[in-house]
């Protein structure tokens, strides 16, 4: 035997085998390390004095942006008597039916199911706080169209009923074009909360009314739309002894990028 190569190739092994527990030990630094910033970055928000509710759960849900434009009606569309606005992309209709505030939700979508342009693609906005109307958003993927006007039927009421209402149809709904909208996971409602809390949107004493996962658009222009996926929050809080609500929507893919506020 060549003990000369014998010792060479032995040197050579123990090198290798000492670099790969370097490799083994490095990484089970690095995942501590996040392990441990991804402890530090959640937030208890009940000991930040800061009330929220059960949060809704979208595990391992993928999104992209969308892109529409207000659709523009045509009498042959629609059936009943109706008037038409703002270049025939909105619907005003009076009703005389039996449609009160305290109505069941499913009593208003019959109406809108029997009576409205594709009425099945409308949800009731649950999280409405205007007392002289009842909305119903447009929905893409069963998720709802996040205040936008462009994309409503909206129930005006009167003494308690409703008297008239107002339908706007976002058209080709559909993916946006580009190599980077494909779709990506987005984050949970609590991710959506701290990018809130450490950007000092939420504060101690704050309560946090609603959360909802939905499109809210960057771009609301009758021609075209950019929708992109987005958490609604709506929060209420304190300020010099009035209480003042306040409505924001944090992108669902990259919360750290944009936060804005309902317009």
């Amino acid at each position: 035997m060549d003990w000369k190569h014998a010792k060479s190739l032995f040197i050579i092994v123990f090198i290798l085998i000492n670099i790969g527990l370097v490799v083994v030990y490095f990484n089970k630094v690095n995942n501590s390390i996040v392990q441990e910033s991804n402890a530090q970055s959640e937030v208890n928000f009940s000991k930040e004095g800061i009330d929220i509710p059960q949060l809704p759960d979208y595990k391992n849900k993928e999104m992209q942006a969308i892109t529409g434009s207000s659709k523009s009606f045509n009498a042959d569309e629609l059936e009943g008597v109706y008037s038409l606005t703002e270049k025939d992309t909105q619907i005003n209709k009076d009703i005389n039916v039996d449609l009160d505030k305290d109505s069941k939700q499913e009593s208003f979508k019959n109406f809108i199911n029997k009576e409205s342009f594709k009425g099945k693609e409308y949800q009731y906005q649950n999280n409405n706080s205007n007392k002289n109307k009842v909305v119903y958003e447009q929905n893409y993927e069963d998720l709802p169209i996040l205040n936008n006007s462009k994309g409503q039927i909206v129930f005006e009421m009167e003494n308690g009923k409703a008297n008239k209402y107002t339908q706007t149809y976002l058209d080709k709904l559909k993916p946006g074009n580009g190599d980077n909208n494909n779709k990506q996971k987005i984050v949970n409602a609590k991710t959506a909360l701290e990018t809130l809390y450490y950007n000092t949107y939420l504060k101690k004493g704050d309560k946090v009314e609603s959360v909802r996962l939905g499109y809210y658009s960057v771009v609301k222009e009758i021609g075209g739309q950019v929708l992109v996926p987005s958490w609604e929050v709506k929060i209420k809080s304190e300020e010099d002894g009035k209480s003042k609500t306040k409505v924001l929507y944090i992108d669902a893919i990259k919360p750290e990028s944009t936060v804005l506020e309902e317009s």
